[in-house]
């Protein structure tokens, strides 16, 4: 898990789906391009996938003023490292509560007990 920014708030667990200010990273399955024209007109490979929780405070209406990206809430688009930074960049600057959880690090190792897997 990271923090959008430095010292920001990391949740403990990812909820099954982000939630309010949350925005989960996954690994892609397999090949595929990067959900920006310019990037996939290149062939650049997406190396995450970005889903999207409700960029809006609780209780707000679809239509608030503070609502970034209503139409990705709920979605998952695959981006490049490029692409990633300038989208999280953006959202840090409008949802300053934001939290990234990152489920892109390497699997857990196999627990062992007594040295039998």
């Amino acid at each position: 898990m990271t923090p959008a920014r430095p010292g920001g708030y990391v949740a403990a667990e990812a909820p099954a789906r982000p939630g309010h200010d949350q925005i989960v990273l996954t690994t892609p399955d397999g090949a595929v391009l990067c959900n920006s024209l310019a990037c996939a007109r290149a062939g650049r490979a997406a190396e995450l996938i970005v889903t999207y929780g409700v960029l809006n405070d609780p209780g707000a209406s679809y239509h608030d003023r503070g609502a970034l990206w209503r139409e990705s809430w709920g979605r998952s688009y695959p981006l490049c490292g490029a692409c990633w930074e300038y989208a999280r960049q953006v959202a840090i600057r409008y949802r300053p509560g934001l939290t990234v959880i990152d489920h892109t690090g390497p699997a857990a190792a196999a627990q062992t007990c007594g040295g039998r897997p």
